[in-house]
């Protein structure tokens, strides 16, 4: 691909080694024992691209070959990840890793907690979408959003390994850009949450996921307004059902 070349990826050469996926190719090269760069090469039928993976003294940096504007960075801050959509240079999505407590949440954000592996993760995140103005990134979108990183891991060499693992697997394309597919991997949603200025709940939906069998119910609260309007049990298959009703009623 002449774009890997002009971005400074020549998987072509040995110092890569190739895993060959569904839809593609990921190339790994090492420095000094350990993973120093990946390149997931996507083939369809007349069209090729491109992801380049970089891991830099302080961040992952992750480029899409077939779209110059968007940039998304992996940082620490606090021993926590905190993940950047950068678009035209500008923070447009900002994803940080939290400690959950929901008497005492991030301020002006919204608070998300799901289930992935068994790993309960817990994100704050921040939007500026009026960056994007009438653009669509979308295949960037869905790396960002798709891209699923333990986020129990606390330094960027473990983060970038978790990440070359990930897209070592056969269908790991498929589930980050393919719809129905890449649906039947996403993480298990427990927490949609919006705070104001105070750190208070203002709207959402929690389940409080104490029991850990998932076929047991857990109690629920849905709140409006900061004011808890709805509550019930729900294990953690039904909760899916009553979050997703959720999110309809508010696109309506």
């Amino acid at each position: 691909m002449a774009s890997l070349f002009a971005l400074g990826q020549n998987i072509s050469s040995p110092d890569y080694i190739e895993t060959k996926i569904e839809s593609g190719s990921t190339f790994k090269k090492y420095k000094n024992g350990k993973l120093d760069s990946i390149v997931v090469a996507m083939y369809a039928v007349n069209y090729g691209n491109a992801l380049i993976f970089a891991k830099l003294d302080n961040e992952i940096r992750i480029t899409n070959a077939d779209d110059e504007n968007s940039v998304i960075k992996i940082e620490l801050k606090n021993n926590k990840q905190v993940r950047t959509f950068f678009y035209k240079n500008k923070p447009a999505i900002v994803v940080e890793s939290i400690d959950f407590d929901i008497n005492q949440l991030p301020k002006n954000t919204t608070v998300t907690r799901s289930l992935s592996n068994n790993v309960i993760q817990n994100m704050s995140i921040k939007t500026n979408y009026e960056v994007f103005g009438d653009d669509n990134p979308d295949k960037t979108f869905k790396l960002f959003y798709g891209l699923n990183i333990r986020t129990d891991l606390d330094n960027l060499d473990a983060i970038f390994e978790n990440i070359g693992a990930f897209f070592s697997e056969e269908d790991a394309l498929l589930k980050i850009f393919y719809g129905s597919y890449a649906e039947k991997f996403a993480p298990k949603i427990l927490t949609y949450l919006k705070t104001n200025d105070s750190g208070i709940i203002t709207d959402g939906i929690t389940l409080d996921y104490q029991n850990k069998n998932a076929k047991e119910t857990n109690p629920y609260n849905i709140y409006k307004n900061g004011k808890i309007i709805k509550s019930g049990k729900a294990s953690l298959a039904d909760f899916q059902k009553t979050y997703q009703d959720y999110i309809i009623k508010l696109q309506e």
